[in-house]
């Protein structure tokens, strides 16, 4: 080997996700460049492009000044090594979004795979227009050979993420198989199962260290709240879901259904300490902290963000991955957060659109609002007045995109001249 220079010189994953095959022999062409027949180890150090044949490749789009994808690089890095220490025939190739040399050579030392040369940039913009990149982290899979089941594959990021080692080699059979296991243990979900395991049958109440057990919430609606001290998103949704977890309880209790909701602390905090002083500002209960379910079910539930909310029923299956959008558009109303009970909400929500006036001027915001709904120009979006989730009916700027949920429009907000 060679030590070169200092100068630089995812059920739809499987039905549609795939396109035409790029096979090893063809590595070169897509890897190489005139002047250039290697890539580079982590430490500068030169590995022949041909020494990638018969391997299935990973081709990782990425970008040090990224947070998504400072953030999946480290999960990416553990199934690598544990894919080497296995022997598979897998490998990893870098393609660099970095600003300079200096940001690139800091963001592949995490790497221990090879990249290529930060100074080649007509094979990066080669490979970005080929395999049209429209966002990054991107990892595009390639396999060895041209067989027809499997093909060259996008969506390495969200398998990785989802599924880790067992994902691999990502082949059309290996996903539809994981496929089929995950819809049979969705199936035999339950909430003891879920939040559960062999060496704890508890979870944490108030006072600390109280042990509240899991068999107590069997038959209730509950919430899992994936959240963190140091998420910002976080710590300003709290007060919220606080104030409608009590608005719910009391509502059942004045309806005679007892302690039919509770909410289960799913944390990602950094320490204990921080997970003890953010626990201690909340009504309901929790996983331990570091407890080997909370990665459990942040996989199972394929949790990429936070704060998430994800509601359990009765029965123990999964009711909604959306606990927390639909308890920023209906408050306590969403309760138990049924497809029936949201189908309800819509259809009132819609009456109620009736009367709010056309359009609005909003504090702020200095151009005229539209009211609009998912079927004439709106969609999801973030609430620019409380920086929640919202869908269905918004406020729109149709200038610049600027949009408030309807109930963020204060009666202090005045309509336009033309109402």
């Amino acid at each position: 080997m060679k030590k070169e220079g200092k100068d630089g010189n995812f059920e739809a994953l499987t039905n549609g996700d795939y396109e035409e095959q790029v096979s090893s022999s063809r590595f070169s062409s897509l890897l190489e460049s005139k002047d250039r027949d290697y890539l580079l180890t982590s430490t500068g150090l030169q590995v022949k492009v041909s020494d990638l044949e018969g391997k299935v490749i990973g081709l990782y789009f990425s970008a040090n000044w990224y947070p998504p994808c400072r953030n999946f690089t480290p999960v990416l890095v553990d199934m690598y090594e544990q894919l080497k220490t296995n022997g598979s025939d897998f490998e990893i190739v870098y393609v660099s979004s970095d600003e300079d040399l200096n940001a690139f050579n800091n963001y592949h030392a995490l790497m221990p795979w090879l990249a290529i040369p930060f100074s080649d940039l007509e094979t990066k913009k080669t490979l970005n227009r080929k395999f049209d990149i429209e966002g990054i982290p991107c990892l595009v899979i390639l396999q060895p050979d041209n067989n027809k089941d499997d093909a060259t594959l996008h969506e390495g990021v969200e398998l990785v993420y989802r599924y880790g080692v067992r994902a691999f080699p990502f082949t059309k059979e290996r996903l539809e198989n994981l496929l089929e296991e995950e819809r049979e243990k969705h199936e035999r979900q339950t909430l003891t199962n879920l939040i559960s395991n062999h060496d704890r049958d508890y979870l944490l109440g108030h006072p600390s260290p109280k042990q509240v057990p899991v068999a107590s919430l069997i038959g209730k609606t509950v919430g899992l709240y994936f959240s963190a001290q140091w998420c910002v998103p976080c710590v300003k949704f709290i007060p919220r879901l606080i104030s409608i977890y009590q608005k719910i309880k009391q509502m059942l209790v004045e309806n005679g259904d007892h302690e039919d909701f509770e909410i289960v602390f799913v944390s990602n905090d950094r320490n204990q300490e921080s997970f003890d002083s953010y626990f201690n500002g909340m009504p309901w209960l929790a996983l331990p902290f570091g407890d080997p379910t909370v990665k459990e079910l942040a996989k199972h539930f394929d949790v990429r963000g936070i704060p998430c909310l994800i509601i359990i029923g009765p029965d123990g299956k999964t009711v909604t991955k959306q606990g927390r959008n639909l308890i920023n558009l209906y408050q306590e109303n969403a309760y138990p957060f049924t497809e029936a009970k949201v189908e309800l909400l819509e259809k009132q929500m819609d009456e109620e659109a009736k009367s709010l006036p056309r359009s609005v001027y909003h504090p702020g915001h200095r151009h005229e609002l539209n009211l609009v709904s998912e079927g004439n120009g709106g969609g999801p979006f973030i609430c620019c007045d409380c920086d929640e989730q919202g869908c269905g009916w918004a406020y729109q700027c149709l200038e610049c995109g600027y949009e408030v949920h309807p109930k963020c429009v204060t009666t202090a907000d005045r309509p336009s001249t033309g109402q």
